[in-house]
């Protein structure tokens, strides 16, 4: 499974990050046997999947699953969007939406949009 997770400056509810990656967890295949985590900012966001990946990397290896979080460039997503399983945006209300929702959606890509304050 490729997952991209994405967010505002703003953004910084750990509970809710961590909610939204057990989330698309669930929708895992059963045959996948690694997860990428492929994480395009900012620094909080990029912290955030860091330690998601950290804290749940013993529970995955237990089940046969491998976890790697990278941290990329905006230009490298917008360019391969269409490899990754799921993508993630995380804002507070009344922030811009990254223009990546829709591409993800136009792909056909499960996008989780998560606005909280």
């Amino acid at each position: 499974m490729i997952m991209a997770v994405q967010g505002s400056r703003n953004f910084e509810d750990y509970a809710v990050f961590l909610r939204a990656m057990y989330s698309a967890l669930s929708s895992m295949k059963e045959e996948d046997k690694e997860i990428y985590i492929y994480t395009a900012g900012p620094v909080k966001v990029n912290n955030m999947a860091l330690e998601f990946s950290n804290v749940s990397e013993n529970s995955l290896k237990a089940r046969g699953i491998k976890i790697q979080t990278r941290k990329i460039p905006i230009s490298w997503l917008e360019e391969n969007l269409g490899q990754c399983d799921y993508y993630a945006y995380f804002s507070k209300p009344g922030e811009p939406i990254s223009k990546l929702v829709d591409q993800a959606d136009s792909l056909g890509i499960e996008a989780g949009l998560y606005t909280y304050s």
